[in-house]
């Protein structure tokens, strides 16, 4: 058993490895274009005196996409918000009990928020955004993307934390946080 939920770990650990890498360098880009339409609005309105209409919207879809893009990584590398006393209250099996049972009800609200989201990417399919040309659905597709990197990412801790409750010498977290030199680095 331990050699295939090790094996398991490792494939999603590799997969959202890919995702949290795609998703950053999609965010960084996102922020560029952001600046770039700041910067053409504002040049636009004061200096030409005549401003573009779409630019602002266009900023606050970027924003919005590169806030899904990101939302995996936060939740890998524990910087969503989380209320630390609790699990610190416990070590060993118990800790890695508590993590299985809260990152099951994430998942499970995960799932529902992937359902709702893929129906309101149809629904604003319906609707055109007038500022810029385009229908709203296509907008709002990231929003199941980044719900969805969220359920693999809960399924990579779900699995590490069974994994610490038969051998609590493994670490749930440890190996996730992005700010450790190594393969997890996302730079």
């Amino acid at each position: 058993m331990r050699a295939g939920l090790d094996l398991a770990i490792a494939g999603i650990s590799r997969l959202n490895d890919g995702v949290c890498w795609t998703g950053k360098q999609l965010a960084w880009m996102l922020v560029a274009g952001m600046t770039a339409l700041v910067i053409a609005q504002v040049f636009y309105r004061y200096a030409l005196n005549n401003p573009l209409a779409w630019t602002e919207e266009a900023a606050i879809f970027a924003m919005i996409w590169m806030t899904f893009l990101v939302t995996p990584i936060a939740y890998r590398s524990g910087g969503n918000v989380a209320i630390d006393i609790i699990r610190e209250l416990f070590k060993g099996r118990w800790q890695a009990l508590i993590q299985i049972v809260l990152n099951l009800l994430v998942i499970l609200l995960l799932v529902v928020l992937l359902r709702q989201s893929i129906l309101y990417v149809g629904r604003g399919m319906g609707s055109v955004v007038a500022s810029l040309g385009i229908r709203a659905g296509w907008l709002y597709v990231i929003m199941p993307i980044g719900v969805a990197g969220m359920l693999l990412v809960g399924v990579e801790i779900v699995l590490r934390s069974v994994r610490a409750f038969f051998d609590p010498s493994q670490p749930i977290f440890d190996e996730l946080e992005p700010d450790e030199p190594g393969p997890r680095e996302y730079e």
